[in-house]
């Protein structure tokens, strides 16, 4: 059986750089830590300065390639992680909101 691929969705935009890549490290490896592979958008966009709309649409074809998706609490204050959300439930991916609920 193959692992299960999480994408992780939450606010980006707005706030300080170090804040945002230290927020998904630590989510990254907690799900790592339970076994699964995770794929964080930070490292699939890689350059803070990217165009939104092209930033996202990296991150759509990222999410595609996954399981499931992890909505970190501040998703509600991001419309990108609004349309990853939305975009994941289209695509019948599991959707946790917190560690412990992932399987």
């Amino acid at each position: 059986m193959r692992i299960k691929k999480i994408y992780i969705a939450g606010k980006v935009t707005g706030l300080p750089e170090k804040e945002v890549k230290e927020k998904f490290a630590t989510a990254q490896k907690a799900i790592e830590a339970q076994g699964f592979e995770v794929i964080n958008p930070i490292e699939v966009v890689n350059n803070p300065n990217e165009d939104w709309h092209i930033a996202m649409e990296k991150c759509l074809v990222a999410l595609a390639q996954c399981d499931a998706i992890y909505m970190l609490p501040c998703y509600k204050d991001s419309p990108g992680a609004d349309i990853e959300h939305k975009k994941a439930h289209a695509l019948g991916l599991d959707v946790y909101y917190s560690f412990q609920a992932i399987e």
